[in-house]
């Protein structure tokens, strides 16, 4: 007994001691952002995206998404059949010999229509093809098709939906070909980040980790209302598009929004009278599927249910003014309410939520690492309960055209500042320069040494 005791305090002090070279004490050493941001990874299951991030800026990035993610050719996880070039300080992956193939990994914490396009050259007859795939999961892959031009140009891809997880995005290049960038390009979202953003040498908060934590579990439904929410019923829908003409009936059939067997389209402006962040959320039917739209540019799916009840569709922060919601239905899907309801976003707010849910974040000031690990495994045991309402995206009916008023208005909305300020850029023709050099991240492998794990 006494020699399993010798042991079991021998190997402490051995795995204490290999913290230290990476860490320091951790008795003594912070949680900054980039340890947070890692952490976070690892509780939404994205481990391949961590050990591939060495940069803080790669982690914040892959959080936020405020801005397209761009990775230099030569900035692959793996590769096979490929030569790296440099030329006048860029450099390129070439496959000379047969079919190359490269790999990078792709963190997606939003559901979304996302864009990938490509900056390559080659011969127009040997199309490069894109696979995206989920890491560990036996989904069928995303499959891009991209015709190079003779000289390096960008070329896009068509926007493809993905689910928060972890994917790879695989690349066969044809022979003869040559690429220089990947870029994705994502939907507006609402990014997972601190009151005041990402830094690389602020220590972690109870309210960063608050705030993270109901953005990762993406629950700020769960935030209390700051006025009286608007309301407003389907029949403030105008229909854009329907397989068969849309027919009123009577006394409150009126009030709402049903699709039939050919499924229905229809647009609803609310002039919001204050800039903040709201949740949208709807009562009804979800039929086989709902796919909602804000502003022509957030997206978000509810899954098919036969039950008649109150549904989150999204929270996201807005501005002032006017803005568009755009419903597709798809057959005995119904919307007969709709809430928008204003949430109070201040830091405290979000620590009062999040120990409500379960997890108390501790006293205001740094977080201690015992704190930080047990709020990674919190976010992590929450995970199931996200999964259970992502089904993919919703398979829609051919619609017939939208009405000029309706067409005029989503592109009012797109013209517009629209979904808060997380809208990124429109993917143009500029060529984006590699990524400048950013705070280094610490390996993460250690910190699961330091405290159990669940």
């Amino acid at each position: 007994m006494v020699s399993r005791q010798k042991t079991m305090v021998l190997a402490a002090i051995v795995a204490a001691a290999a913290l230290v070279p990476l860490f320091g004490d951790p008795r003594v050493t912070p949680v900054t952002h980039p340890i947070w941001a890692r952490m976070l990874l690892r509780a939404l299951e994205m481990n391949e995206a961590v050990r591939a991030s060495s940069q803080a800026s790669q982690v914040f990035s892959a959080l936020s998404w405020r801005e397209s993610l761009t990775y230099p050719a030569d900035h692959y996880v793996r590769a096979d059949g490929v030569t790296v070039r440099e030329r006048g300080g860029l450099r390129t992956v070439a496959a000379d010999e047969g079919t190359g193939q490269v790999v990078y990994p792709l963190a997606v914490v939003r559901a979304g229509d996302y864009q990938m396009r490509v900056r390559l050259a080659g011969a127009p007859d040997r199309p490069a093809t894109a696979e995206i795939i989920p890491t560990g999961g036996t989904a069928a892959p995303k499959t891009l098709i991209f015709v190079p031009p003779a000289s390096a140009a960008w070329v896009r891809g068509g926007p493809t939906h993905l689910d928060p997880g972890a994917y790879t995005a695989t690349l066969l290049l044809p022979q003869g070909s040559s690429l220089e960038y990947v870029e994705v390009a994502p939907p507006c979202l609402n990014p997972i980040e601190p009151v005041g953003g990402w830094t690389p040498t602020s220590p972690t908060t109870a309210d960063d980790v608050a705030v993270t934590a109901l953005k990762a579990m993406d629950v700020e439904n769960e935030l209390p209302p700051a006025d009286t929410p608007l309301e407003r019923t389907g029949g403030d829908f105008q229909v854009e598009a329907s397989a068969v003409p849309a027919a009123a009936g009577p006394g409150f059939d009126t009030l709402t929004l049903k699709a039939g067997r050919a499924g229905l389209r229809a647009v609803l402006s609310v002039d919001l009278p204050e800039a903040g962040l709201y949740t949208l959320s709807a009562y009804g039917v979800a039929g086989t599927g709902q796919r909602w739209l804000a502003d022509g540019c957030r997206k978000a799916i509810l899954c098919p249910s036969e039950t008649a009840s109150w549904r989150v569709v999204m929270s996201q922060p807005f501005g002032a003014g006017r803005h568009t919601f755009t419903v597709a239905l798809t057959a005995g899907a119904v919307v007969e309410r709709v809430r928008l309801e204003r949430k109070k976003e201040r830091a405290p707010d979000y620590v009062a939520a999040l120990r409500r849910l379960g997890f108390d974040p501790g006293p205001e000031g740094p977080v201690s690492w015992d704190k930080a690990l047990a709020a990674m495994r919190f976010i992590r045991d929450q995970r199931p309960a996200l999964l259970a309402r992502l089904c993919g995206d919703v398979a829609l009916p051919e619609l017939a055209g939208s009405s000029p008023q309706v067409a005029e208005a989503g592109a009012a909305a797109a013209r517009s500042p629209g979904v808060g300020t997380s809208r990124p850029p429109p993917i143009g023709p500029v060529v984006l320069p590699p990524l400048p050099p950013a705070s280094p991240v610490l390996p993460l492998s250690a910190v699961e040494v330091a405290g159990p794990r669940s």
